[in-house]
């Protein structure tokens, strides 16, 4: 037998179980099993064996080091754990679902294991199987934020080829979320004030329902839901939803999915639960498996209909492109008047579309420069930085943009201009002294908003600005904003701005809001002194999780 004969049939048939390459040496070579196992185990010098995922009898997932991380790998992997029924399958299924990236949050949401429960691995547990065995990776954003990214997109990650497409993806799949929430809330399938999504501000932990953790959940005491005992009296059920807006959803994607609804189900301590999967649309092997599970399979086009689903898939391809956007101003406008009918849509997409709005007043406001939306730039200590809008105009000047596209009526948060101050500034001002086009350029760090800034805020913005005689500091407002879009002279800028930034038809419904909740706290404090001995009412039922096994 030739020396090499593990590395021939490697590369051959590619990367493989350790139990099938034993059996290959037999049948070829006529090993005795023993001795075709001693083989496989003294391997060659170019195999390796992928740590920390077991399979069954002690088997291990072997490959030629040339092969780690291509197309064959993980298509010749993904079979060996298909053929396992392993957790770490689902896992990776549900990973590529959403294109392979996806925030870490949302992975552990995803993956289909429990927070915690006995005889499952968990969330977390797998998570950090997944990177030890170098298969997927953490990867820290600009702005601090954490995804997990397959091993092999990694470097398109890096480049900034997929990153686009991960924040385009995850506000279509928040303003969606909203939407449902607002669809569950109005047919009256969840407690009103008790359903919560994992984009909810001031949450704590993701929305949970016994041991797994939902992209939506709430509590529900529709008749089917609930149920009585004469120890606990009525007791609710609960509505879930996972969502994924990536295009085509298969069968295979949604394992994961699937074994975490079946496995809820199972949890003696949870009452009845009413599933649902949210995508752009499913393949016909997607949609059976669901129906035939129990678990309702819903569209964007048939949740909302289809000029909504038609604008947040048009959203998403708006955001990954920004220069299409920069090129037809038109398109905020067409995408907010659709969106906006969702409640509470309208100050998400503000947020996320107010960057652009900015790039396209800065074509006007700073002639002779081409603004550039979300630049990634890298310090030469590996500290990253996200530029809103980057104007760099040669010969001239360079200005960097930070955007807050808040409530017209609100604030920027504090803490929001401390970390530009303290974080943001000091990475790109270290890339500008060393860019060769930007270090002999005057710099202006701008921080623009839809909104105000606080006193405090001014105040730590002017005395930072006077510490330094390098570059210039400013923090432009509301007032500001609207000043220079109306000196840019674009009718059409104008109109778009006008309505969506200052006359937002919510506007008016937002400041009702801030003083009906006032007058509420102001009467909350005066019946409490008036009745301060009289004890309180016990408080209305607030939480989703239901205890799981133990």
């Amino acid at each position: 037998m030739a020396k090499d004969a593990t590395a021939e049939i490697l590369a051959k048939s590619g990367p493989m179980l350790s139990s099938e390459l034993a059996k290959i040496l037999e049948a070829t070579y006529k090993l005795a099993p023993p001795a075709a196992r001693k083989r496989v185990e003294r391997g060659c010098e170019d195999m390796r064996k992928l740590g920390h995922l077991v399979f069954p009898h002690r088997a291990r997932f072997v490959y030629l080091r040339s092969d780690y991380g291509s197309p064959r790998f993980f298509t010749k992997l993904m079979d060996a754990l298909q053929e396992t029924n392993s957790t770490y399958y689902q896992a990776l299924q549900a990973l590529k679902m959403r294109s392979n990236i996806m925030m870490r949050s949302h992975f552990l949401i995803a993956c289909g294991a429990p927070v915690a429960q006995l005889k499952h691995v968990s969330a977390q547990s797998l998570l950090e199987r997944l990177i030890s065995a170098d298969l997927v990776k953490e990867v820290t954003l600009p702005g601090g934020d954490v995804c997990i990214v397959r091993c092999d997109q990694e470097m398109s990650l890096r480049d900034g080829f997929i990153l686009p497409r991960l924040k385009a993806r995850n506000i279509c799949e928040r303003v969606a979320l909203l939407a449902v929430k607002d669809w569950a809330r109005n047919l009256g399938l969840v407690s009103y004030e008790a359903v919560k999504t994992r984009e909810d501000d001031g949450l704590e932990k993701m929305p949970q329902v016994g041991t797994f953790q939902w992209d939506m959940a709430g509590p529900s005491y529709l008749f089917p839901m609930r149920s009585y005992s004469e120890a606990t009296g009525v007791k609710g059920g609960f509505f879930v939803c996972d969502i994924a807006l990536n295009g085509n959803v298969t069968a295979k994607e949604l394992s994961a999915f699937v074994k975490k609804c079946a496995t809820l189900r199972s949890l003696k301590k949870v009452n009845r639960c009413l599933q649902l999967f949210v995508a752009e649309e499913f393949s016909m092997e997607a949609f059976a498996l669901l129906k035939s599970e129990g678990i309702i399979p819903a569209t964007t086009e048939n949740i909302f209909g289809l000029e909504v689903a038609k604008a947040l898939k048009h959203l998403c391809s708006l955001l990954e492109n920004t220069a299409r956007l920069l090129d037809s101003p038109e398109t905020l406008d067409k995408v907010f008047n659709v969106l906006s009918r969702i409640e509470g849509a309208a100050s998400t997409l503000r947020g996320s579309l107010f960057e652009f709005a900015v790039a396209l007043i800065a074509k006007t406001s700073f002639p002779g420069g081409d603004p550039e939306v979300n630049r990634k730039v890298k310090d030469s200590l590996g500290r990253e930085a996200e530029i809103d809008v980057l104007i760099a105009r040669r010969n001239r000047d360079v200005v960097f943009i930070e955007c807050k596209g808040v409530n017209p009526m609100g604030n920027v948060d504090d803490a929001e201009v401390i970390k530009w101050l303290d974080e943001r500034i000091p990475v790109i001002r270290e890339v500008a002294k060393h860019h060769s086009e930007w270090k002999d350029l005057p710099q202006r760090f701008e921080i623009w908003s839809s909104g105000k800034f606080t006193p405090e805020a001014l105040l730590m913005i002017s005395d930072r600005n006077l510490k330094t005689q390098k570059y210039e500091i400013v923090a432009k407002g509301s007032d500001h904003v609207f000043e220079q879009v109306l000196d840019s002279n674009d009718a059409g800028l104008i109109r778009t701005y006008e309505q969506h930034f200052i006359n937002h038809p919510l506007k008016e419904i937002e400041m009702s809001l801030e003083r009906a909740a006032r007058k509420t706290e102001r009467d909350k404090k005066r019946a409490a002194v008036e009745s301060s001995s009289v004890p309180a009412p016990p408080p209305p039922f607030t939480s989703v999780s239901a205890p799981g096994a133990a």
